[in-house]
């Protein structure tokens, strides 16, 4: 492992992930900032309904919403790779289109179901209206177009600058109405603002980028045929689309769960606790993020061997990291906790230790498999990607209900250990062995094309 160093396409990625990281790194500090003004403003009761609406409109928009930044990516490579900026100007439309049409339905859904699920997450009927106030940030959910166009010119510099501007402006905010004596209303609308203002600096960052290089769409472009010169796009943002909401219900449903059984108490805890594991839980969501774009470079020009060496390499190296990461809090966790949450009337909170430590175990196995899936979306395996999303989620959310009911915070934990392994033996090993028979084909390919007829010899 040592010697990967000397890998250039392991360092490029590595250098993106560093960049990213920077920002995501300040971004995490930031967001506790935040949640200790916020708790020390609200309490844990006020926090956790908070907490518990906003689960609910983040579960909605990001179920409802189609992953537009892989299909620029995939698509917009191959554009790019033939010198069609036509092509590319129609991809970027039609993502626009989805992207907008999404975040309307994910507002209108979010007001409509807010009536039904309050009582289910334990929220008291007279916070309907503030659950439909905080409905607004299922709308800011959905900004994945221009993410895609940064992604796939490399611009993860920008991204980088950019992240901690939406936590800094929630962090000013909170310890605004922290010094005011504000209430739970203020405070939601610190959360709403900060999510305005990093979709707006995304969008603004990713349009300049299409501005800058001559390759934004006109009006002509929203009406006109998407799908020609991309086959297959319809199939692969709804499989995607599909995998994503899966993925969702599987992972981010825990928020409402815990809500549902331990109250808004638990829902608190369970965010602090989530926030630890961002630690690790965000570099992951980085390296996906980063890996895409190379691997799908680099199945456009058919470097098998060189794509199953990333996927090893990064998936080996990162892995390593996040269990020095692991063991690092395990030492030192319960002191940082203390040291935070020092007020006497926050005691409490240092019992998200526990739940945080199983966090990040299982943050581990999520780190391990992060080239895996965007691996099968640069293969054109969207559909395949669907159905072991499909399987696991039908695994998963059982065991997360019976764990919790039985556990509460601690088995809630337990089972994303279990979910996330799982998910990470599943997917490698469908990535490798799908590698390797293209491998192997490439290979009988070039066994059984016939030999190139010897030059006739000048007279």
């Amino acid at each position: 492992m040592w010697a990967w160093r000397q890998d250039a396409t392991l360092r490029k990625l590595y250098g993106n992930i560093a960049k990213l990281f920077s920002g995501h790194a300040l971004s995490a500090v930031i967001g506790l900032g935040a949640i200790w003004f916020t708790t020390a403003g609200l309490g844990l009761w006020q926090f956790g309904i908070l907490t518990a609406i906003l689960s609910f409109t983040s579960l909605v928009g990001n179920t409802l919403k189609f992953s537009t930044w892989e299909a620029v990516v995939k698509y917009g490579a191959d554009d790019l790779a033939r010198d069609d900026p036509e092509a590319f100007r129609r991809l970027i439309a039609f993502n626009t289109l989805l992207d907008f049409g999404t975040a309307v339905a994910a507002l209108v859904v979010c007001g409509g179901l807010a009536h039904f699920v309050l009582p289910l997450i334990k929220v008291p009927h007279e916070f309907l209206h503030y659950a439909l106030f905080l409905s607004l940030s299922a709308f800011f959910t959905v900004s994945a177009t221009p993410l895609g166009v940064l992604r796939l010119f490399d611009r993860f510099g920008l991204l980088a600058v950019a992240e901690p501007f939406g936590p800094l402006v929630r962090l000013g905010l909170c310890a605004l109405f922290y010094q005011l004596g504000w209430g739970i209303w203020a405070f939601g609308a610190a959360y709403l603002a900060s999510s305005a203002v990093d979709r707006a600096i995304m969008i603004w960052l990713g349009w300049r980028e299409l501005y800058r290089r001559d390759l934004m769409p006109g009006w002509r472009h929203l009406l006109t045929r998407h799908s020609e010169g991309h086959p297959g796009l319809w199939k692969f943002v709804i499989a995607n689309n599909m995998r994503i909401s899966l993925g969702v219900v599987t992972k981010q449903s825990d928020d409402m769960i815990v809500a549902a059984f331990t109250g808004p108490a638990g829902a608190a805890l369970w965010r602090i606790a989530k926030q630890i594991a961002s630690v690790l839980g965000g570099p992951a969501r980085l390296f996906v993020v980063s890996i895409y774009p190379q691997l799908a470079r680099q199945w456009s020009a058919r470097d098998f061997r060189g794509f199953r060496r990333l996927v090893v390499r990064s998936s080996g190296t990162s892995a390593v990291g996040a269990l020095l990461v692991v063991c690092l809090f395990a030492l030192i966790g319960q002191t940082l906790l203390d040291l935070m949450f020092f007020k006497p009337t926050q005691h409490h909170f240092v019992e998200a230790f526990v739940p945080g430590l199983l966090l990040m175990v299982s943050r581990v196995a999520t780190t391990l498999m992060s080239p895996f899936a965007p691996a099968l979306l640069a293969m054109g395996r969207a559909i395949r990607n669907l159905k072991l999303a499909t399987l696991l989620a039908l695994i998963s959310v059982p065991v997360l209900v019976l764990l919790t009911w039985q556990f509460g915070l601690a088995g809630a934990a337990t089972s994303r250990i279990l979910a996330e392994v799982l998910t990470a033996m599943v997917f490698g090993w469908t990535v490798i062995r799908s590698i390797n028979a293209r491998i192997r084909s490439t290979r009988s390919e070039a066994a059984s094309a016939p030999e190139p007829s010897p030059a006739t010899a000048a007279p």
